[in-house]
């Protein structure tokens, strides 16, 4: 890459001195065109004050002109500053292991969209459905090597840090977004998603209400490695013990992003504590856990607790299956990382914030037909 860069610059110098050699007799000529102008230009007559001229704007560039047309579209903020000079490229990498990714792609569709008009590409990249550390490193190492302007991921995983921080130094703007390395500096320009720990908190003020206190609480997590998935944990614990101490809460069990292993996982648990009263999902694949509790006959008796406003879960919402639902504005992750990067590249100004947080509410069956109320039950 570094010979890549260094090429580059040499035909740049190259292309630079040609051009200066083209004003040097460029020059004559305009200085011609100027006295001649001067030699038609009237003087002002005596009394009358001198006409001032108004300077000509020059034609608005080709990027200029489209970038004029584009509206900012409903439910997102950040803005494009201005349209790109030349023509640059940001990565935007995703899984696609469960439906919130639908809604991420969903914003990255509008932004794409948005920034084809400031002389920008946007490139979707499908890193599969293994949500782990490895996945992102290699794809990062693997997608640097094309020289992008800017990468924007997901890295969720400690030592995910090392290789954007390498990225960075090799000259590509990185942004995450979702979830991070606990040890990640900033390095990238920023961080887009919503609070994790508050969301859990959220989650268990959600269970204290429904429990009165008294029962079993399950945990079905994603990754015990996904820091997103742990603060979300530690959020809801914290709060929980707070709230409700004499409730018995059970080890987490993981079921990797999957609605099978879910469904799965809630089985067991339905089946082993007969005093069970929520299922509190820190992940993706919690309409597993409420397919579980209907089959076994337990809608009105087990509530599901979870994250994302997604069909999929919002179905069980209005059955009655998932008690409460926290949402994390996830087509607002992929608009304000990808937006953070292209205005970074194209004035050099960082975003106000390191951390930029995403809006996060709750849903409940009572609350479903108000909050989304575009919703229809299958």
């Amino acid at each position: 890459m570094k010979k890549t860069r260094k090429l580059a610059g040499i035909m740049v110098a190259a292309v630079l001195a040609a051009g200066l050699s083209g004003c040097g007799s460029g020059q004559t000529a305009a200085t011609q065109a100027q006295t001649e102008a001067a030699k038609t230009t009237e003087a002002p007559k005596a009394g009358e004050p001198a006409k001032e001229e108004t300077a000509k704007e020059g034609p608005a560039s080709e990027a200029e002109t489209e970038a004029q047309k584009a509206e900012l579209p409903e439910h997102y903020k950040m803005a494009a500053v201005k349209a790109s000079d030349e023509p640059i490229e940001i990565k935007f990498c995703y899984y696609s292991n469960n439906p919130f990714w639908d809604l991420i792609k969903a914003g990255l569709n509008d932004v794409t969209n948005y920034l084809a008009s400031y002389n920008c590409t946007v490139t979707p990249v499908d890193m599969g459905s293994e949500a782990d550390g490895k996945t992102i490193a290699d794809y990062i190492e693997t997608l640097e090597l094309d020289d992008p302007a800017g990468i924007v991921c997901p890295p969720m995983a400690d030592g995910t840090e090392a290789y954007i921080d390498r990225a960075v130094s090799d000259g590509v703007t990185v942004a995450t977004y979702l979830s991070e390395s606990t040890n990640q500096t900033d390095t990238r320009i920023c961080f887009v998603g919503s609070d994790a720990v508050a969301g859990g908190a959220t989650a268990a003020q959600m269970t204290a209400d429904y429990t009165g206190g008294k029962g079993t609480v399950g945990v079905i997590t994603g990754y015990l490695t996904m820091n997103q998935h742990e603060e979300r944990r530690k959020g809801f614990n914290d709060k929980l013990a707070e709230l409700a101490p004499d409730l018995t809460l059970l080890e987490p069990v993981e079921a990797h992003d999957s609605a099978t292993e879910t469904y799965d996982a809630a089985v067991d648990l339905i089946t082993a504590y007969p005093d069970l009263k929520v299922i509190y999902c820190t992940a993706g694949g919690p309409y597993g856990a409420a397919q579980a509790v209907k089959d076994q006959g337990k809608t009105g008796e087990i509530g599901v607790v979870c994250f994302d406003w997604v069909p999929d879960n919002l179905q069980y919402v209005a059955t009655g299956e998932i008690i409460g639902a926290v949402s994390q504005d996830p087509e607002n992750m992929a608009w304000m990382s990808v937006m953070s990067v292209f205005n970074y590249t194209v004035t050099g100004e960082k975003p106000e914030s390191t951390h930029l947080l995403t809006d996060s509410d709750l849903v409940t069956p009572d609350t479903l037909a108000e909050k989304v109320p575009d919703f229809k039950a299958q």
